[in-house]
């Protein structure tokens, strides 16, 4: 079965898709949603779809439509790959800017808390003093 997939290879791809790379093809999303889709409405199998598509390798047809359906598309989006970096910066940088930091926006944020009462208190006392005159003026009239 591996000969007849090869020899299906080589006749629609040539003899440089039979060699092996070290590089891995990067696939964008929607190419592998059109893939999956094709595959899901279709009745070709997976071997098909990938000469139709130009694949050379139709497990990684079979992995997404795998993971497409135990997930949904956002199976098929790229991730990161490799260890997480180490934090391995200095104290300046990890604690102390980073509190100093803080500190400095809770009490920004807390003047522009003040700030705001303080315009509401405002134009609370100067409604009232407009509507006081106009009903003194009122009762001036009568």
């Amino acid at each position: 079965s591996n000969i007849e997939k090869w020899v299906q290879n080589y006749k629609a791809f040539g003899a440089e898709n039979l060699k092996r790379s070290r590089k891995n093809k990067i696939y964008s999303f929607e190419f592998k949603q059109n893939v999956v889709e094709l595959y899901l409405k279709t009745e070709l199998s997976y071997n098909a779809l990938a000469i139709i598509v130009g694949i050379n390798n139709p497990a990684i047809i079979a992995t997404w439509v795998t993971n497409y359906r135990i997930a949904g598309p956002a199976a098929l989006q790229s991730r990161k790959k490799g260890r997480r970096p180490k934090m391995n910066k200095p104290d300046i940088i990890r604690g102390k800017i980073s509190s100093e930091e803080n500190k400095k926006d809770n009490y920004l944020e807390q003047l522009e808390n003040e700030n705001l009462s303080l315009r509401i208190e405002n134009a609370h006392l100067k409604e009232l003093r407009r509507l006081r005159l106009e009903a003194e003026a009122s009762t001036k009239e009568k």
